[in-house]
Protein backbone atom coordinates (compact mmCIF):
# COMPACT_ATOMS: atom_id res chain seq x y z
CA UNK A 1 0.00 0.00 0.00
CA UNK A 2 1.14 3.50 -0.77
CA UNK A 3 -0.40 6.73 0.52
CA UNK A 4 -2.04 7.34 -2.87
CA UNK A 5 -4.23 4.27 -2.22
CA UNK A 6 -5.88 6.02 0.72
CA UNK A 7 -9.14 7.24 -0.90
CA UNK A 8 -9.99 3.88 -2.43
CA UNK A 9 -8.96 2.02 0.73
CA UNK A 10 -11.03 4.34 2.92
CA UNK A 11 -14.07 3.67 0.73
CA UNK A 12 -13.58 -0.06 1.32
CA UNK A 13 -13.17 0.45 5.07
CA UNK A 14 -16.29 2.61 5.20
CA UNK A 15 -18.46 -0.14 3.79
CA UNK A 16 -16.88 -2.94 5.85
CA UNK A 17 -18.76 -3.78 9.08
CA UNK A 18 -16.70 -3.65 12.27
CA UNK A 19 -13.99 -1.27 11.05
CA UNK A 20 -14.65 1.29 13.84
CA UNK A 21 -13.04 4.13 11.89
CA UNK A 22 -13.79 6.76 14.52
CA UNK A 23 -11.54 5.25 17.19
CA UNK A 24 -8.16 6.40 15.79
CA UNK A 25 -6.71 8.92 13.40
CA UNK A 26 -7.79 7.36 10.12
CA UNK A 27 -7.22 10.51 8.13
CA UNK A 28 -4.87 10.49 5.14
CA UNK A 29 -2.11 11.82 7.40
CA UNK A 30 -2.75 9.18 10.07
CA UNK A 31 -2.68 6.26 7.63
CA UNK A 32 0.35 7.74 5.85
CA UNK A 33 2.25 7.58 9.17
CA UNK A 34 1.61 3.84 9.42
CA UNK A 35 2.68 3.27 5.80
CA UNK A 36 5.78 5.46 6.15
CA UNK A 37 6.89 3.62 9.30
CA UNK A 38 6.06 0.16 7.94
CA UNK A 39 6.40 0.37 4.14
CA UNK A 40 7.02 -3.36 3.67
CA UNK A 41 4.12 -4.40 5.91
CA UNK A 42 1.16 -2.55 4.37
CA UNK A 43 -0.71 -4.17 1.49
CA UNK A 44 -3.67 -3.81 -0.82
CA UNK A 45 -5.26 -6.40 -3.08
CA UNK A 46 -6.57 -5.11 -6.40
CA UNK A 47 -8.82 -6.33 -9.16
CA UNK A 48 -8.82 -4.28 -12.36
CA UNK A 49 -7.11 -1.39 -10.53
CA UNK A 50 -9.82 -1.35 -7.83
CA UNK A 51 -8.81 -2.02 -4.20
CA UNK A 52 -10.69 -5.08 -2.96
CA UNK A 53 -8.62 -5.81 0.16
CA UNK A 54 -6.28 -4.18 2.66
CA UNK A 55 -4.08 -5.15 5.55
CA UNK A 56 -1.79 -2.75 7.38
CA UNK A 57 0.96 -4.27 9.47
CA UNK A 58 2.86 -2.38 12.13
CA UNK A 59 5.49 -3.32 14.68
CA UNK A 60 7.16 -1.91 17.74
CA UNK A 61 10.15 -4.16 17.08
CA UNK A 62 8.99 -6.91 19.42
CA UNK A 63 5.39 -7.57 18.46
CA UNK A 64 3.52 -7.14 15.21
CA UNK A 65 0.00 -5.79 14.87
CA UNK A 66 -2.63 -6.10 12.16
CA UNK A 67 -4.73 -3.04 11.36
CA UNK A 68 -7.47 -2.37 8.83
CA UNK A 69 -7.98 -5.88 7.55
CA UNK A 70 -10.81 -5.62 5.05
CA UNK A 71 -11.94 -7.62 2.04
CA UNK A 72 -14.74 -6.39 -0.21
CA UNK A 73 -17.78 -8.58 0.42
CA UNK A 74 -17.89 -9.65 -3.26
CA UNK A 75 -14.33 -11.01 -3.00
CA UNK A 76 -14.57 -12.93 0.27
CA UNK A 77 -13.95 -16.65 0.21
CA UNK A 78 -11.22 -16.33 -2.42
CA UNK A 79 -8.33 -16.45 0.11
CA UNK A 80 -7.39 -12.83 -0.53
CA UNK A 81 -7.30 -12.13 3.20
CA UNK A 82 -5.14 -15.19 3.81
CA UNK A 83 -2.69 -14.05 1.14
CA UNK A 84 -2.47 -10.58 2.66
CA UNK A 85 -1.96 -12.07 6.12
CA UNK A 86 0.80 -14.37 4.88
CA UNK A 87 2.57 -11.44 3.22
CA UNK A 88 2.55 -9.41 6.42
CA UNK A 89 3.56 -12.40 8.56
CA UNK A 90 6.53 -12.99 6.23
CA UNK A 91 7.55 -9.36 6.71
CA UNK A 92 7.25 -9.67 10.48
CA UNK A 93 9.40 -12.81 10.49
CA UNK A 94 12.04 -11.06 8.39
CA UNK A 95 12.16 -8.36 11.07
CA UNK A 96 12.48 -10.91 13.90
CA UNK A 97 8.95 -10.40 15.21
CA UNK A 98 7.61 -13.55 16.86
CA UNK A 99 4.13 -12.58 18.06
CA UNK A 100 1.21 -10.86 16.35
CA UNK A 101 -1.77 -9.11 17.89
CA UNK A 102 -4.89 -7.44 16.60
CA UNK A 103 -8.00 -5.71 17.82
CA UNK A 104 -11.55 -6.49 16.83
CA UNK A 105 -14.64 -4.76 18.12
CA UNK A 106 -17.00 -6.55 20.46
CA UNK A 107 -19.87 -6.13 18.00
CA UNK A 108 -18.02 -7.96 15.20
CA UNK A 109 -18.59 -11.69 15.79
CA UNK A 110 -17.83 -12.54 12.14
CA UNK A 111 -14.44 -10.83 12.42
CA UNK A 112 -13.67 -12.60 15.67
CA UNK A 113 -14.66 -15.96 14.16
CA UNK A 114 -12.42 -15.28 11.14
CA UNK A 115 -9.39 -14.62 13.33
CA UNK A 116 -10.10 -17.59 15.61
CA UNK A 117 -10.36 -19.79 12.50
CA UNK A 118 -6.81 -18.67 11.65
CA UNK A 119 -5.50 -19.69 15.08
CA UNK A 120 -5.74 -16.40 16.95
CA UNK A 121 -7.13 -16.62 20.46
CA UNK A 122 -8.78 -14.12 22.74
CA UNK A 123 -6.76 -13.09 25.75
CA UNK A 124 -8.66 -13.17 29.00
CA UNK A 125 -5.73 -11.99 31.12
CA UNK A 126 -5.67 -8.37 29.95
CA UNK A 127 -7.98 -5.40 29.55
CA UNK A 128 -7.16 -2.87 26.87
CA UNK A 129 -7.28 0.78 27.94
CA UNK A 130 -6.53 3.88 25.92
CA UNK A 131 -6.70 7.66 26.14
CA UNK A 132 -6.85 10.41 23.56
CA UNK A 133 -3.98 12.88 23.93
Amino acid sequence: MVPEDYESAYQLWSRTPGMNLNSLDNSFEGIKKIIDRNPTLCYVAEDQQQIVGTLLGGTDGRKGYFYHTAIDEHYRGQHIGSQLIQSVLKGFKEQGVQKVGLFTTNDNPAGKAFWEHLGFSERSDITYLDKDI
